[in-house]
């Protein structure tokens, strides 16, 4: 089947409530863009394979598995186009008000939920850490700027191997940032287990800024107060709005903690190191916990070809 090129929208009549629905849920241009232009495809494909008129009311559950496997066995889109493009179609259901629309159809290549060993690529990474920082610019309100820095700190102290529940009990002086040098003391780590880990600059730099803002909202709080005092739930979910900023819309917490990893593996790192900073019991934990995904082993074989 040949999609035609045409203007991406929704339909007539809808196009501007939903551009304006998307625009609103993403304040990143580039990523509201990329929803609407993968709601566009589906759009074409719709009228294509139905003759009929594209109306987002009257799409059902088996519209949807069709799309799927149009997508992956026909177009033969690989995983991550077609992972994006639920992302986007996600939205849309959000949008008409019935998200269980897309009930059973599932991503390609990984499992609903079982993203426990899926770490960020170079390019996610980066634009992760980019994204950070333009939402700080982003910004109007200072409560807004407020909650943009406590993000940026918190996925930074993730992104070093903390993992969720750390980061919610991390307190004010569990963090040191000195002049070229910095750690965060995790005194709550799983088994009741001790460790330092060390900061780099942009990590030292998001603490800082953060601490600051911490000091002037509560002078009379001592170094033994919660440093974020926000829930674990809060934590992610503020991950989960950044994963879909970035295009990675299952992105987890965990996921940060397992680049961190796989960041300090590609740099040559001894395993013994990769476990004390993880906290880790055992090197055989850290061991099966850097064990290639089946990603990577497929991207390995392929790459022999």
């Amino acid at each position: 089947m040949q999609l035609t090129s045409q203007p991406i929208t929704v339909s007539t009549a809808s196009q501007n409530t939903f551009a304006a629905h998307v625009s609103k849920q993403f304040r990143n241009a580039k990523t509201a863009r990329l929803a609407m232009q993968h709601v566009g495809v589906f759009r074409l494909w719709y009228e294509a394979k139905f003759n009929q008129a594209f109306e987002p009311s009257l799409l059902t559950n088996y519209d949807f598995h069709l799309y799927r496997e149009w997508s992956l066995k026909q177009e033969k889109v690989k995983a991550s186009t077609w992972n994006s493009r639920l992302w986007a179609l996600g939205i849309l259901c959000e949008w008409i008000g019935d998200p269980d629309l897309l009930q059973g159809v599932e991503q390609q290549g990984q499992v609903r939920g079982s993203t426990k060993h899926r770490s960020l690529t170079d390019n996610e990474y980066h634009r992760l850490v980019h994204q950070l920082e333009q939402n700080l610019k982003r910004t109007v309100t200072a409560f807004e700027y407020q909650n943009a820095v406590r993000d940026w700190a918190s996925v930074m102290l993730m992104l070093h191997g903390l993992r969720v529940e750390e980061c919610s009990l991390v307190e004010v002086g569990d963090i040191t940032i000195n002049e070229r040098s910095g750690f965060a003391l995790v005194r709550n780590g799983k088994g009741s287990k001790e460790r330092t880990v060390p900061l780099n600059l942009i990590a030292r730099k998001a603490l800082s800024t953060w601490l600051t803002i911490r000091a002037e909202r509560d002078s009379s709080a001592p170094n033994g107060h919660s440093l974020f005092k926000t829930t674990v739930r809060t934590l992610q979910r503020s991950v989960e709005s950044l994963g879909k900023q970035i295009g990675v819309p299952d992105l987890t917490p965990h996921w940060l903690r397992y680049t961190f990893a796989k960041r300090l593996e590609r740099n040559g790192q001894a395993l013994e190191t990769i476990r004390d900073l993880l906290g880790h019991e055992s090197i055989e934990t850290t061991r099966r916990y850097l064990r290639s995904s089946l990603d990577e082993l497929t991207s390995a074989v392929e790459g022999v070809m």
